[in-house]
């Protein structure tokens, strides 16, 4: 086991948004997270890399387990050295390169010299088929590119698992395959991933776990195939049925 996170709880404004949250994953899992719009898959994904702070909960990481309500600052920075995090709307620096985009974490936060972040770069960028654009400015990008760019950005600090916020929903129909086709391959490569999707297509072929989120909780947490095959809840049942009928539709 990897991760594990238990009893994860998150509220704005004493409104609860996440209500006791426990699940775990092996090292290799590709875990989609389901569900409507607004139930906090994008909240729990934030929370797992600190970019919001739960209340209360644990989370345990190659071992290691952390209070969520005492996590010192000091124990985040350890835990993001080992998590990647890739956008909705990808984050890339505009008065930067591509080149430069994916060297910043690595001389900035790691202080590698310029030499070897400019090759661990190269390397990261080549994984994503993005090398001859190395000298390009992010405006210059199309969605697609600008999102294959960021994956290598996260992928040049080698963490241990990438976590990814709804990657293609801000790009074109016609854009979305060359990202997806990226993560179907980091999969089969072994990478540990957490995906919050709407794309069942995604979900159903490559993930190995389905995480399926209903009003802050985790309704149910299944093997891919049998999520799709046989999901326990009506609420999961109206949402498969819902996406495929919108997939035949816009066909």
């Amino acid at each position: 086991m990897l991760l594990c996170i238990e009893h994860l709880n998150k509220s704005f404004c004493g409104n609860p948004i996440l209500s006791d949250i426990a699940f775990s994953v092996d090292a290799g899992d590709c875990v989609a997270i389901l569900g409507p719009s607004g139930v906090g898959k994008t909240t729990l994904l934030r929370c797992l890399n600190f970019l919001e702070r739960a209340e209360s909960g644990s989370y345990t990481l190659d071992g290691t387990t952390y209070d969520l309500h005492h996590i010192s600052t000091g124990e985040i920075a350890g835990i993001r050295r080992k998590t990647g995090f890739v956008f909705q709307e990808f984050n890339l620096f505009l008065n930067k390169t591509v080149l430069q985009n994916v060297t910043e974490g690595l001389t900035v936060v790691r202080r590698m010299p310029k030499a070897e972040a400019e090759e661990t770069a190269m390397r990261a960028l080549a994984r994503v088929g993005m090398e001859d654009k190395k000298d390009a400015w992010p405006v210059s990008l199309s969605g697609g590119q600008k999102q294959r760019a960021a994956i290598a950005r996260a992928l040049a600090l080698s963490p241990e698992i990438l976590y990814f916020d709804e990657p293609t929903s801000a790009l074109d129909p016609a854009l979305t395959g060359e990202v997806l086709s990226v993560m179907r391959n980091l999969a089969g490569e072994g990478m540990t991933m957490l995906v919050v999707t709407h794309e069942l297509a995604f979900a159903r072929e490559v993930s190995n776990r389905v995480l399926f989120m209903d009003d802050g909780r985790i309704a149910e947490d299944a093997d891919s195939a049998v999520f799709f095959s046989q999901p326990k809840t009506d609420k999961a049942k109206g949402f498969l049925q819902r996406l495929q009928k919108k997939g035949e539709n816009e066909t």
